[in-house]
């Protein structure tokens, strides 16, 4: 599966999940990680805090975006498993 969105600042995020694992990539930063969380994190890596936004407020986002996003999976799995 895989989502495409964007940072609070308006970089694209590309989030995928294969073989396992969450891989995020953010106009040149690359994360892979067991959830999604810690892949956009280490996508974001390095980048400067989005104008106007805490390094709490990015690290809520992004906590809410990983959980979002392996929620949507797994119902994604389930609706194939019955079909």
């Amino acid at each position: 599966m895989a989502w495409r969105t964007y940072t609070p600042d308006g970089r694209t995020l590309e989030i995928e999940y294969t073989d396992g694992m969450w891989v995020a990539d953010c106009e040149g930063g690359r994360g892979v990680g067991v959830t999604a969380a810690e892949a956009i994190l280490r996508a974001l890596s390095g980048e400067a805090t989005p104008i106007g936004m805490s390094l709490a407020v990015l690290a809520t986002w992004i906590g809410e975006l990983g959980s979002r996003l392996e929620r949507e999976r797994e119902e994604g799995e389930r609706s194939e498993g019955s079909e």
